[in-house]
């Protein structure tokens, strides 16, 4: 742990009121399969340098929170708060804005980055508040921007178009695109859809340990995939074959126990017509694919490939329309519970890849590094882009007893 302290707290609110006929804002059914603890968390880091060094502290501080100001006029519905299960009162109340002085330096967190030292720069949880902030003030001059959202109003895509849209406020570029609020219109709540089992519980449990895949590595291993199989996979669908794999094998059971990988697929491109990168919401299916240990990389590829492939126009049309007892829903229930009944192991790998996150220039260029912190939950992988832009992956893994930093 490094000496961190929080210098002041405040609440930003949207620079214009949230008009009556939006104050409510309703969630999708999409949104009803988060569990409503799962916050997300990442983290934006900048180096001061002479490129950045003309930029004064007070100057960065009062940009983030006068553009923030608009930002949350157009994605208002996090500066509000949760009514029920199935929406938000936009009431304006906003988010929470923290500044911290952390005394560590940059470098040292890119080149050994720690989880532990990480999870500092992610602000405090305020029950009830939605999005959290925290501006980090490292001692080298760098700066990290902190980050904690509430899962339930929102997916990683949505997460990422706030953040370019936020920082295209800062800079006074006049080329907004304003989000897109219908995923409640094509997928209503249903009641019948809340879930009665949770992934979830609300003590944190599991370690968090960053991996890296170089592209190198990636590109043999697609090639060796390709050549034994005559499928050539994306290298997402590779890695999460590939942690699978190494995940069943550190749980020590029998390579015959059934075992399922959770992969939220973002439907905004598949749906027809395509639905804007900037819909806002939970736009993802969870799609579940079943293996077990006795199986090769080359066969859980194409398992995870054919199970993501088939959610195309026609399964979401099809899910559009679905009650509690067609197929999709049926089976990602009696897979829940399964996994509650401790009848299987479950692992969720989400990517994160080709999300715009290292191009949030808010006016003093690109970040040098994005990373995630901590979720608090085993079985767990979010995947990253390197900061190299090579196409490696970095994995962030949540499990027990886990260790290690490097490579699978």
């Amino acid at each position: 742990m490094v000496k961190m302290e929080i210098i002041s707290k405040e609440s930003i609110k949207p620079s214009s009121p949230t008009p009556n006929n939006l104050r409510t804002f309703q969630l999708s059914f999409f949104d009803q399969f988060i569990p409503p603890i799962f916050r997300v968390p990442l983290v934006l880091y900048y180096s001061h340098d002479e490129s950045t060094s003309h930029v004064k502290q007070a100057e960065i501080s009062s940009l983030l929170k006068r553009s923030l100001l608009n930002a949350l006029s157009l994605y208002y519905p996090f500066a509000g708060r949760m009514k029920d299960e199935s929406s938000v009162d936009c009431n304006d109340q906003g988010v929470d804005y923290f500044e911290a002085r952390v005394d560590t330096c940059l470098s040292e967190i890119i080149e050994q980055p720690k989880v532990e030292v990480i999870n500092q720069f992610i602000p405090s949880t305020t029950e009830g508040v939605l999005l959290c902030i925290q501006l980090n003030y490292l001692s080298c001059g760098g700066i990290a921007i902190g980050m904690s959202m509430c899962h339930i109003v929102a997916d990683g895509c949505a997460f990422s178009m706030f953040v370019k849209s936020w920082a295209v406020l800062a800079r006074g570029d006049t080329n907004m695109v304003a989000p897109s609020f219908v995923m409640s219109s094509l997928f209503p709540p249903r009641e019948e859809f809340v879930l009665q089992t949770s992934l979830a519980s609300s003590k944190p449990s599991g370690a968090t340990r960053r991996f890296c895949f170089s592209s190198s590595k990636i590109a043999a291993l697609r090639a060796e995939v390709a050549a034994n199989t005559g499928v050539q996979p994306t290298r997402v669908q590779l890695v999460t074959a590939l942690i699978w794999k190494w995940a069943m094998a550190r749980k020590g059971r029998d390579r015959y126990l059934p075992s399922f990988v959770l992969c939220p697929v973002n439907v905004r491109g598949r749906m027809d017509p395509p639905l804007s990168e900037y819909t806002f919401g939970n736009a993802i299916w969870r799609e579940n694919i079943s293996g077990n240990g006795d199986m090769d990389l080359g066969e859980l590829v194409s398992k995870t490939r054919e199970a993501v492939g088939k959610i195309d126009s026609k399964y979401l049309k099809e899910l559009q329309g679905a009650n509690v007892n067609d197929r999709p829903v049926k089976d990602y229930k009696k897979m829940m519970e399964s996994l509650a009944d401790n009848e299987a192991d479950y692992f969720g790998i989400t990517s994160w890849c080709r999300f715009p996150f290292y191009e949030s220039d808010f006016g003093w260029g690109k970040p040098v590094w994005v990373s995630t912190a901590s979720w608090g939950f085993s079985n767990m992988a979010v995947l990253i882009d390197s900061a190299s832009g090579t196409g490696g992956i970095e994995a962030w893994i949540t499990m027990d007893e886990i260790d290690t930093y490097g490579e699978i």
